[in-house]
């Protein structure tokens, strides 16, 4: 049985992608140590907070009498992928993320670069205000509403793309980072598939309007 945990990150969280995960079942609530502000602001309480701790206030302690606090000092490790390692030596292997993403452009890459080290340990599958993100090293399949938007965007290089269901079809082509993107595509049809032969990608689904 898959063990899957709900993850709150230190960037960006609205009210709209709390809104879509809200009333879902995870086995342990996590925070990447500043993330749990995140978390009790819209009510949730983490079983688990890992990090430098550097962001808890006694205010906070006072808050989680129940809560584990997983103090991880290195300084060589972001927040982000000390909790992506207290997952992984305790047996998730499915993540729902919240805030990767926020204000400071070279934070969200540097998470989204933490990630592709540990998407194989995880299926993960984030939320921001505008879409829901998967990172893949295969295949996917894509619910949603005919006309909502999904791009296609690759880590370096993605080798023999091919998609069924989108506006704009791939054939085995690739799509490569600084020579070709795949945004801003959109689903003719409920269902869609996107499969490749090698490499990472970033496929973001944008909620529909």
């Amino acid at each position: 049985m898959k063990k899957h945990g709900l993850l709150f990150v230190n960037g960006e969280v609205t009210e709209k992608e709390v809104g879509i995960i809200r009333h879902r079942t995870f086995d342990k609530i996590i925070a990447a140590d500043g993330g749990v502000h995140h978390a009790l602001r819209f009510g949730f309480t983490p079983d688990v907070v890992v990090g430098d701790l550097d962001s808890i206030t006694e205010t906070v302690h006072a808050q989680l009498p129940g809560t584990q606090f997983v103090h991880r000092p290195s300084q060589e490790l972001n927040d982000l992928e000390k909790a992506l390692q207290y997952c992984q030596e305790h047996g998730f292997s499915q993540l729902t993320i919240l805030g990767i993403a926020g204000k400071r452009l070279d934070h969200t890459i540097n998470n989204f670069s933490v990630l592709a080290r540990y998407d194989r340990f995880f299926e993960l599958e984030l939320y921001d205000a505008y879409a829901r993100i998967y990172l893949i090293r295969d295949e996917i399949q894509i619910q949603g509403q005919k006309g909502q938007l999904v791009s296609l965007i690759p880590v370096g290089k993605v080798e023999g793309i091919t998609t069924e269901g989108l506006a704009f079809p791939l054939n085995n082509e690739s799509l490569e980072f600084g020579v070709r993107e795949g945004l801003s595509n959109y689903l003719t049809r409920k269902q869609a598939r996107v499969r490749f032969r090698k490499g990472l990608l970033l496929v973001f689904v944008h909620y529909a309007e």
